[in-house]
């Protein structure tokens, strides 16, 4: 089974070469190539999906845009259809108010933050794996440890109401020392293990980052049934004449299930 965390970044002309018309082609024949089973999206447009659902017919896609009336930028999570059905699906803000559209927390950006919640189905097994696609502040520090603290909590409600394996990836916009990440890794409720502790750097800004300048701060952790299964990890640095598959390595962990 393969799980993958995808910073798709927005359609912006400014990318230049990046433009993601011209790496449109490349996350094609990637994804593809690969197949994963799930790919939790961020950065996700009305145009991106658009094509995404025409170029993917082989996945089912769940999520919502984050903007009060439901557009701008938001996030989906694509399931293959033939291993696995969708058994629940609900996104949230990632607020005080999770279901009040564009709600955010006081110290946070402009950009309202949100969780794509989606339970899948093996179709071969009927185990189910609960999956928590997130994608937070990329200004506030505060708003990342409440936003943190806001999905812990979450994740403990889920799973008290039914106990399932899950995963909560995406890209958390903190480095592996800030405090958001020693809350993932201190979690007790339910216990959490990054299965991405190897990799080294995931945003990369089309190449111009390198060295001390490169960050992590996309993750896939998960609970202990699923790190019992896990056998590896790897990031998607596909790169033809300078276009990347994103401004993000796209990141797949691997998993008998």
């Amino acid at each position: 089974m393969k799980i993958v965390t995808f910073n798709l970044r927005c359609v912006w002309d400014k990318d230049g070469i990046n433009s993601f018309i011209h790496r449109v082609g490349m996350i094609y024949d990637k994804i593809k190539e690969e197949m994963p089973d799930i790919i939790a999206f961020q950065e996700c447009t009305p145009r991106s999906m658009e094509l995404m659902e025409k170029m993917f017919p082989e996945y089912s896609f769940s999520g919502m845009f984050r903007s009060e009336n439901y557009w701008g930028e938001g996030l989906f999570t694509a399931v293959r259809k033939e291993d696995f059905r969708i058994a629940s699906a609900e996104s949230f803000w990632i607020s005080p108010t999770p279901y009040v559209p564009g709600s955010r927390f006081p110290e946070q950006s402009d950009c309202p933050r949100i969780c794509n919640a989606v339970v899948v189905r093996n179709r071969k097994t009927d185990k189910m794996i609960r999956l928590f696609n997130i994608h937070l502040d990329h200004i506030s520090e505060a708003a990342r440890v409440k936003g943190m603290d806001f999905m812990l909590g979450k994740m403990a409600e889920y799973n008290k109401q039914l106990p399932l394996p899950s995963v909560i990836l995406g890209d958390f916009n903190c480095t592996p020392e800030s405090e958001p990440i020693k809350m993932c890794v201190a979690c007790e409720n339910p216990v959490l293990f990054d299965v991405t502790a190897g990799i080294e750097c995931t945003n990369h800004d089309f190449g111009r980052f390198d060295g001390c300048s490169a960050k992590k701060i996309d993750y896939i952790f998960v609970t202990q049934e699923l790190n019992k299964s896990f056998r590896s990890v790897t990031v998607w640095d596909t790169c033809h004449d300078g276009i990347y598959l994103s401004d993000h390595y796209p990141v797949c962990a691997e998993f008998e299930y």
